[in-house]
């Protein structure tokens, strides 16, 4: 397997808290893709126990995925499912919480912001939202030389500065929309923000223009980006407690625990209470993982950047 840890100097892999049979490494990426790219990962796991292996995966922002493993991966929600995974593929942002399966092997990813993806593709997100394409299809130039270069790699510590070399000539421009992509993602993070009519006053733009800028960029309404966040929140909190069943710590923009409740079923289609009972040592690892090298749990509640009091000129 990979050598578990993080480029971040101080970062104890063993506080990662995986299993004998995992290992994962988490990056940060060069100071010039702050606020485009939320972190580059690194899944590997090997032997008779991750054959079969089934995890869970939170909504996300895009990320970009490569499937290095012999044996086939899978991803499913609902009402689809994407078996095998590409070899390199593009995963739009996403609504629902998502069931994966693995035979053991290598895969490797790039978490992109809202403003990453407008700098990288510059294209209407909500085309791709619980979706995935192939990547080639959107990055033809060097798509098959990125993927013979981690195939060929340590697949470990080498791979961050393998990505650092490819993302750094392609998002080098800044986007015109990128101001308004960069507050709204922001303000998104704040917790006095609950309404629509909030983040609207909040971007200073009217409700019809917020609404496109937040299907176009982030690829879903902004109530739905709302709803998402202030639950991932909650989520999250409950997922890293000791007492995970603690329903004090959802946050406070919800009127009680039943619209906590509710919003469990819409994103991950069961209660609360039944996902935080299942067995979930892999999620819980890139939680814990992901928030001591980056300083946030998962990339729909970051990057860190976007927690800034930045004023932006929009």
């Amino acid at each position: 397997m990979i050598e578990s840890g993080s480029h971040v100097p101080g970062i104890d892999p063993a506080k990662f808290g995986l299993l004998p049979h995992g290992a994962m490494r988490w990056e940060q990426p060069h100071a010039s893709l702050e606020g485009l790219i939320g972190d580059y990962f690194i899944f590997d796991s090997e032997g008779p126990e991750s054959v079969g292996s089934v995890e869970w995966m939170l909504p996300n922002w895009p990320v970009i995925r490569f499937a290095l493993a012999e044996n086939p991966m899978t991803i499913e929600a609902p009402d689809w499912r994407w078996s095998p995974l590409l070899e390199a593929g593009f995963y739009g942002p996403t609504s629902r919480v998502l069931k994966h399966t693995s035979s053991s092997g290598v895969s490797m990813g790039v978490s992109l912001t809202p403003a990453g993806v407008a700098r990288l593709f510059d294209i209407d997100v909500a085309d791709y939202r619980d979706r995935m394409v192939p990547l080639q299809s959107l990055l033809p130039e060097g798509c098959e030389q990125l993927v013979a270069e981690l195939r060929a790699s340590d697949q470990g510590p080498a791979v961050k500065f393998i990505f650092d070399r490819f993302f750094l000539p392609r998002m080098n421009r800044p986007h015109p929309s990128e101001p308004r992509i960069m507050a709204l993602n922001r303000l998104l993070l704040d917790d006095a923000i609950q309404t629509v009519g909030d983040l609207a006053s909040a971007v200073d733009l009217p409700v019809h223009s917020l609404a496109r800028l937040a299907n176009s960029r982030f690829g879903f309404p902004p109530k739905t980006l709302l709803t998402r966040t202030r639950f991932l929140r909650s989520l999250v909190a409950l997922k890293l407690a000791d007492s995970p069943h603690d329903y004090r710590l959802i946050d406070e923009g919800y009127s009680d625990t039943s619209h906590f409740l509710r919003d469990s079923e819409r994103f991950l289609g069961m209660t609360a209470r039944r996902f935080l009972k299942l067995e979930t040592p892999f999620l819980d690892a890139v939680l814990r993982a992901r928030l001591l090298v980056l300083g946030t749990a998962t990339p729909a509640l970051g990057p860190a950047i976007y927690k800034k009091a930045v004023t932006e000129d929009l």
